[in-house]
């Protein structure tokens, strides 16, 4: 009677589960870097600009800064925000275009967006002057601000509520 040897049981997986395991670990590894890519792309949840803030009225803001808010409206088809102030006291109103924790952050009152400035912009070395009118621009980012939106301007530690965006 001839027999036939039994076949060899070798330790190695077979190829197609091999594969199989390839191919779950590199969807595994593109899914985490690309979770960890979307993590650094995606904007982070950022504190209330408003909390901690002191409600003022217009004298309040310019007692504390020296400026009359005199417009916030969108500008340029509505990719930027245009914000006017007129000086009432040059002395407190100075520090506004020189330190960047006074630059005016506006905040939309029904999403909570807020848009602002990430530099101190360029002003030729001069100071402001008594009655003169300037402007920041600021990118109206993702078209949050629209003509006849509520606002709330964020100057430093004070708050001036309920401002309307002309068109």
């Amino acid at each position: 009677m001839i027999t036939e040897a039994p076949p060899e049981v070798s330790s190695e997986p077979p190829r197609r589960a091999v594969r199989r395991r390839t191919m779950v670990f590199g969807l595994i590894g593109l899914l985490l870097v690309g979770g960890l890519a979307a993590g650094a792309w995606w904007p982070e949840q950022k504190v209330d600009v408003r909390a901690g803030t002191d409600l003022v009225d217009a004298e309040g803001m310019a007692a504390r800064f020296g400026i009359d808010v005199t417009l916030v409206g969108t500008t340029a088809a509505g990719g930027l925000v245009d914000f006017r102030y007129q000086v009432v006291d040059p002395d407190k109103a100075n520090p506004l275009i020189h330190d960047v924790d006074l630059l005016p952050r506006i905040v939309v009152e029904d999403t909570g967006a807020t848009l602002g400035l990430a530099n101190v912009p360029h002003n030729h070395g001069t100071d402001l002057e008594l009655g003169g009118t300037y402007f920041f621009l600021l990118a109206n980012a993702n078209n949050a601000l629209h003509p006849g939106a509520l606002v709330t301007i964020v100057i430093g530690d004070a708050r001036l509520e309920h401002v309307v965006v002309q068109g």
